[in-house]
């Protein structure tokens, strides 16, 4: 079972993200425990969270649906697939698209812009944080593809 409408069939309680995310990265389908951020326009703790371990865990970013900056980029993508991160989600931006479509890893966010962040270290790493209408906390588990982002409490049972 390796797609969000089948997980969704099994286990219809789940809920979703519901914000219309495009896929970015080589891995159309991917999942894992969750580690959250809030990014307001600056991928400074999104850098240093994708640099340590990543475990198959995935990323989601609250980046505010912000179309200003791209808070990805191939470079900061790259580390995260060389640190073993299952995928990254952000209710924000990327660039560098013709790259991140072949770094092995899932890469999931609202669009595309040509800017980078600032770096002044603002946001934070491990608050719930609330994207379309569901609440996010770190340690929850997300399963993602091109047709959405289901959310779970735990880890799911898929055999």
């Amino acid at each position: 079972m390796n797609s969000t409408p089948d997980i969704s069939d099994k286990f219809p309680k789940l809920k979703f993200i519901n914000i219309q995310f495009r896929s970015f990265g080589s891995d159309k389908f991917f999942s894992g425990e969750i580690v959250t951020a809030i990014c307001p326009e600056d991928n400074s703790k999104i850098k240093k969270i994708l640099d340590e371990p990543g475990h198959q865990r995935i990323l989601i970013i609250d980046g505010q649906a912000s179309h200003k900056v791209a808070l990805l980029g191939d470079m900061i993508a790259e580390s995260a697939s060389k640190n073993n991160w299952s995928g990254i989600i952000i209710n924000g931006c990327v660039r560098d698209v013709e790259i991140l479509r072949k770094i092995d890893l899932g890469i999931m966010a609202i669009g595309a812009v040509p800017r980078k962040s600032e770096k002044l270290n603002r946001g934070s790493l491990g608050e719930d944080i609330r994207i379309g209408d569901i609440r996010i906390s770190s340690g929850f588990w997300a399963y993602a593809d091109e047709n959405g982002v289901l959310i779970s409490e735990k880890k799911l049972d898929l055999d």
